[in-house]
């Protein structure tokens, strides 16, 4: 009788493990048909969304597209928390987020908070959905989640926040292809092992990509993907130096452009520790998946210590270099190594250090402050201040008189590095005249892309891209 209880139990299992079970998937875009593969539905945890027009049993297109963006996104979830040592618990600002993978038609996606929206585009007599790109689905994905992670960075008037965002929206999408064993062989065959060279898995958004290219007829674009951070190599340059717009072939103060500077450092961070596990004698594929997760759970642990100062690119790489400690020294020194190569972090600046000691910084700190032990006995510190200016504050703002008393968030945290005696090792603190300089440069940008809007008086961010 027993036996009989027991069997009847596992038989309903593979019943349903069967009926979770999803052929077909398209892993990537319609631009790799290679790339599909059979499988199980994702389970919903704390993050949780609801795709319009989604069925388990999709009986035409638009419900398999919808089924395909669902598979994508809880999938992509899940193996970003299962790197947190503690799992998101909800988004920044519901309780579950609306994805519409056709929402109108236009040559754009977004994310504002309450929902992932994915339109579509006629070219040549074609639709391109771009929620048929996993890469587009993943990427404005990544912004939900860095926004559950630092919804302090939503508004704040910084560029390389803001570049920030794409650049980690980026990485969450290449992410989001490793973690498949299909792609994985893909990338180490059609590389030869060299993952310094394009490959499936660097390659962004190729159908979109192809797309605008075609549509803007601009040649600057990369003729087979939007974004490739294996072999766009663009090193840090003082934004305020820049054009705020330039060809896509060259580095522009635009967010999207800049973003392109952190998001190949960390992919070539990636590349230098895939090699050594592989010098070390570890399979290429499993010296794949190791890589991925040291370097994508290094900077999962970065974000939320990360000070939110305007020259953030520095301040969130030293946070990325200490956290990289907690898989010894080798990773840190490679993401030290890249990040001085990216000129990102200055190996030759001479700083004048304040006299600040553990203690002072300690009996100061208030609730959301950040205190992370590192594995060598030190300490990193992020004090959180939030402060505003209004545009009359700001420097070579003379257009924008018209609006004097609009308010705008500006960067203006504290970072705090201690060695294991509690000597002071490193800083970085509020400088109210670059702060604001910066804050100017984003705000005539804000005010001119429709991403912002007036709300009671503030600056507040509408959507981004």
């Amino acid at each position: 009788m027993l036996k009989k209880t027991v069997d009847a139990g596992h038989f309903s299992r593979i019943r349903a493990e069967l009926t979770n079970f999803v052929s077909g998937f398209v892993i990537n875009d319609p631009t790799t048909p290679d790339l599909v593969s059979s499988v199980q539905l994702p389970s919903m945890g704390y993050l949780k969304y609801a795709v319009q027009g989604m069925s388990t049993s999709p009986k035409n297109t638009s419900e398999k597209r919808a089924l395909n963006c669902h598979i994508s996104i809880g999938s992509c979830i899940n193996a970003i928390q299962a790197l947190l040592k503690t799992p998101l618990q909800r988004w920044a600002s519901v309780s579950s987020l609306s994805v519409l993978p056709a929402a109108g038609v236009e040559m754009n996606a977004y994310y504002d908070r309450r929902s992932l929206r994915f339109f579509y585009y006629n070219y040549g007599g074609k639709n391109t959905y771009f929620s048929d790109s996993a890469d587009i689905v993943t990427h404005e994905l990544g912004h939900a989640v860095l926004d559950s992670m630092r919804p302090d960075f939503w508004s704040v008037q910084a560029l390389e926040i803001w570049s920030f965002h794409e650049a980690f929206s980026d990485i969450v999408a290449m992410f989001n292809l490793m973690n498949y064993d299909i792609v994985v062989n893909k990338v180490l065959r059609e590389t030869n092992g060299n993952l310094r060279s394009s490959n499936a898995a660097s390659r962004l958004a190729e159908e979109v990509g192809v797309l605008i290219r075609n549509v803007t007829r601009d040649p600057s674009y990369l003729p087979n993907a939007l974004r490739d951070p294996a072999v766009e190599l663009f090193t840090y340059a003082d934004p305020s130096l820049l054009p705020p717009d330039a060809p896509n072939n060259k580095l522009a103060a635009e967010c999207h452009s800049f973003g392109r500077v952190f998001s190949a450092a960390w992919y070539s961070a990636f590349v230098r520790t895939h090699e050594m596990l592989v010098t070390k004698g570890n399979d290429p594929v499993l010296a794949f998946k190791k890589a991925r997760d040291m370097c994508f759970s290094t900077l999962l642990k970065a974000v939320p210590l990360s000070p939110r100062v305007n020259k953030y690119y520095s301040g969130v790489a030293k946070c990325v270099v200490s956290s990289a400690k907690d898989y010894g020294p080798e990773l840190s020194k490679i993401f030290r190594d890249v990040f001085v190569e990216w000129k990102i972090i200055d190996a030759s600046e001479l700083r004048t250090l304040s006299s600040k000691s553990w203690g002072e910084v300690v009996v100061g700190l208030r609730r959301g402050d950040k205190v992370v032990k590192t594995k060598d006995g030190g300490a990193l510190v992020s004090v959180r201040t939030k402060k505003t200016a209004r545009i009359s504050d700001l420097p070579m703002l003379s257009a924008l008189n018209a609006r004097p008393d609009l308010e705008v968030e500006i960067a203006s945290d504290s970072y705090y590095e201690f060695d294991p005696s509690g000597r002071l090792v490193d800083e970085m603190y509020f400088d109210p005249v670059s702060a604001l300089k910066d804050s100017a440069e984003c705000v005539e940008q804000a005010l001119s892309d429709g991403m912002w809007e007036d709300r009671g008086g503030k600056l507040v961010r509408k959507f981004i891209r």
